[in-house]
């Protein structure tokens, strides 16, 4: 059983770290496909995606030297909830 729960926490930091790299490219990618000028505003919820995911990988790399995988796993599934509701807030 420990064994199955530090593969899932390994690959909840995998994933979260995916989506942080994902939120940082899109910044990038709407410099050449915004129509308009991009402005703060329109960067926002990816800067704020972005924070999130940082913070969340950070979090796991520190509770991983401890071997908590519980804990890891669940703040992977809440960087992914925040993720969700600022989609939601922000209609991006």
């Amino acid at each position: 059983m420990l064994k199955k729960e530090v593969k899932i926490s390994r690959v909840a930091m995998i994933i979260v770290f995916l989506a942080l790299i994902r939120v940082i490219s899109e910044c990038f990618r709407l410099e050449y496909l915004a129509k308009e000028f991009v402005t703060f505003e329109i960067l926002k919820p990816y800067l704020i995606g972005a924070l999130v995911c940082a913070t969340s990988c950070l979090a796991m790399a520190i509770f991983s030297f401890y071997t908590r995988s519980k804990t890891i796993i669940g703040i992977a599934a809440f960087t992914i909830v925040i993720l969700v509701i600022i989609k939601i807030k922000y209609s991006v």
